[in-house]
């Protein structure tokens, strides 16, 4: 879970659409929020994840359920205010189902950091609070089969990624292999790992957990700050990093 970025609601999205689609879903019961500039705009923010678990939506089956924060049920004035609207699949919505968050708040990704209230050990969330522990409860953003697992496949895959780029470095260090495309190559490899935890990712919080603290990246990263192959794009890639990594539970 990261946190989101606030959007302004899309410009279809006026006071009297509002009031025009809140009364027909108070009326008929209709699903007036399945807009597509509605849609595309949650999208857009959450770059095509759910805002809780953060697998990717629109793919293998899965499709974007409109959440809203505060249940419709419970809060019908607020079906379409734009503020209480999120993406999330299908799994995270069933699971919060008609839980009030406004008597039992949860973290808001738009307006709460998860890295304030999470943190992060064996592919599983703990809690820094009570409101981090009532997330992973109210949501069960610790699944063993759909997350857990899910997790430590990303971070299974990533750590053996890395341990052989740092082989390769090594050997960039040493000159053994030393060419021009060597060095593209361990340069292009570590660009696409580090993206792996930024927030366009799919689970970039526990790509950029691992990525940041495991040795073999810190390794790789004093070997390329030794041959000059540190860059501005890296400095930027892990800031992109640190931004979804969570603290490691002690």
């Amino acid at each position: 879970m990261i946190s989101l970025k606030a959007i302004p609601k899309p410009t279809e999205l006026t006071n009297k659409v509002v009031q025009e689609l809140t009364a027909r879903y108070k009326k008929e019961g209709s699903a007036v929020w399945r807009k597509k500039y509605i849609i595309d705009a949650l999208l857009k923010r959450s770059a095509n994840k759910c805002c809780y678990c953060e697998c990717k939506i629109m793919e293998e089956g899965k499709y974007i359920e409109v959440e809203h924060f505060h249940p419709k049920s419970l809060y019908p004035d607020e079906v379409v205010a734009w503020k209480n609207l999120l993406p999330s699949c299908k799994r995270c919505n069933g699971k919060k189902g008609d839980h009030d968050t406004k008597k039992e708040p949860i973290i808001h990704p738009v307006r709460d950091n998860p890295k304030s209230h999470l943190t992060w050990k064996n592919y599983r969330l703990y809690s820094k609070t009570k409101l981090g522990d009532d997330t992973i409860g109210v949501i069960y953003l610790n699944d063993r089969n759909r997350l857990v697992r899910k997790r430590f496949d990303i971070g299974d895959k990533l750590m053996e990624a890395l341990e052989g780029l740092l082989q390769s470095t090594i050997g960039y260090d040493d000159r053994t292999n030393f060419s021009t495309r060597s060095r593209n190559k361990i340069v292009g490899q570590l660009t696409n790992l580090m993206r792996e935890g930024t927030r366009q990712s799919e689970f970039s919080a526990t790509a950029a957990t691992i990525i940041l603290h495991e040795e073999s990246y810190s390794n790789i990263k004093q070997l390329f700050l030794k041959n000059n192959l540190w860059n501005d794009e890296f400095i930027e890639l892990e800031k992109a990093v640190e931004f979804c990594a969570l603290d490691i539970s002690q």
